[in-house]
């Protein structure tokens, strides 16, 4: 799955490159927004459309199959990775134990049963944004009016969840989004390389010396000839 790529000058090249190789400080901040429900559906069409410009530049300097490939997993596990251990970290190191009453359940129809929804207030009552769980520990229409126990993010920008909450893999998360960082850099490094090399290969590249504009020196000849 490769072919013939287009040899840009080396200055292009070089610039395309500066380009990819910020993408994933866009891919970071748009997985951190992804964490609130209030933005989720805007960080998930952000998310998509900044992998594909960034895979779309990578492509523009190695038009390689592998480097489509490498850059959409690499991309996709920056963005998600990213949001999934900012949310650990912020529920972790901020979350509350707080007391809810479930107040009503609803239920939708899922793939292999219903899924329940439970609306939410704190016993204590004080507000509580995004009072509502679904699934976990919301188990029927016979819990409601039931008190339970919550991890709460005081902010307001976390879904509440179990207490039960395991974070122990956090550390884990932080360095595999690293590695996928290290990796889309080195990606970004190679498909660098590679249009470099056919730059210097084709001298004629769109934008290259042969499309420079003659030189001062040049138009001078010209001009003492048509004399």
């Amino acid at each position: 799955m490769s072919q013939k790529n287009v040899a840009w000058p080396p200055h292009v090249v070089r610039r395309l490159a500066r380009i990819a190789a910020l993408a994933p400080l866009l891919m970071v901040g748009i997985g951190v927004l992804g964490t609130s429900p209030d933005w989720f559906i805007a960080a998930l069409f952000l998310g998509v459309l900044t992998v594909v410009l960034a895979i779309a530049v990578l492509m523009a300097n190695a038009t390689k199959g592998w480097v489509f490939f490498a850059g959409l997993l690499i991309g996709l596990a920056v963005t998600f990775g990213s949001g999934l251990v900012f949310q650990a970290w912020l529920m972790q190191s901020h979350g509350e134990r707080t007391e809810v009453l479930i107040t009503s359940v609803y239920h939708t129809r899922g793939k292999t049963g219903p899924i329940y929804h439970c609306k939410l207030k704190r016993t204590d009552g004080k507000p509580l944004a995004h009072a509502e769980i679904i699934g976990m520990g919301c188990n029927g229409t016979q819990d409601a009016g039931t008190t339970e126990d919550l991890l709460v993010d005081p902010s307001g920008w976390l879904d509440p969840q179990p207490v039960d909450t395991d974070f122990s893999s956090l550390p884990v998360g932080i360095a595999s989004v690293g590695v996928a960082i290290g990796l889309w850099e080195l990606t970004v490094w190679q498909t660098r390389r590679v249009g470099l090399r056919e730059a210097a290969a084709n001298p004629k590249a769109p934008g290259g010396p042969s499309g420079a504009r003659p030189s001062a020196d040049n138009r001078s000849k010209k001009k003492r000839k048509r004399r």
